[in-house]
């Protein structure tokens, strides 16, 4: 895996959104004629840098996911978070969450819940795919981080892990 490439994405990441803030700052704080200039400005500056970053560090990821160490205890409950999270997700109003991304977490939490393979095996094939589910987010206009985090803290924590070894 290019750990190298990893670290300097996240370097990336981290800078752009921390930017992305305090351009929303400006943004809350502008008249009203200002807005749409300021708004094309975060899509094109932030939000757009941000998605390219996103999607080239989950195929780094997908594409190496047989590498990621995890034990078999740590993924049962990574694994029992993201089928309690989507159970939860299925219950909020379609304006919270996109049915187009529910979908695609509905299937990723059936892959979950298909006997046979150990839990590891099966987070790992969860992570190939992610990417599409990044993509749908982004057509959302959702920030894909702070939604993984808020619904799949552990899972983010394991991957933010798996990527600094």
């Amino acid at each position: 895996m290019n750990h190298d490439r990893l670290r300097q994405i996240e370097k990336n990441l981290t800078s752009l959104r921390q930017l992305w803030g305090e351009m929303e700052d400006v943004l809350m704080n502008a008249p009203a004629e200002e807005r749409p200039r300021i708004k094309k400005r975060i899509l094109e500056e932030y939000r757009l840098p941000i998605q390219r970053y996103e999607e080239e560090r989950w195929r780094i990821l997908a594409s190496h996911s047989a590498e990621l160490a995890i034990t078999e205890p740590e993924a049962e409950v990574v694994v029992a978070e993201i089928v309690e999270s989507v159970g939860s997700l299925e219950q909020q109003t379609p304006d919270q969450v996109s049915q187009q991304m529910l979908q695609r977490l509905q299937e990723i939490r059936d892959t979950l819940q298909k006997p046979g393979d150990p839990a590891a095996a099966k987070l790992k094939a969860v992570i190939s795919a992610l990417p599409p589910f990044i993509n749908i987010s982004y057509e959302a206009e959702l920030d894909t981080e702070r939604f993984l985090r808020q619904h799949f803290p552990t899972f983010t924590r394991w991957i933010e892990g798996a990527t600094k070894k």
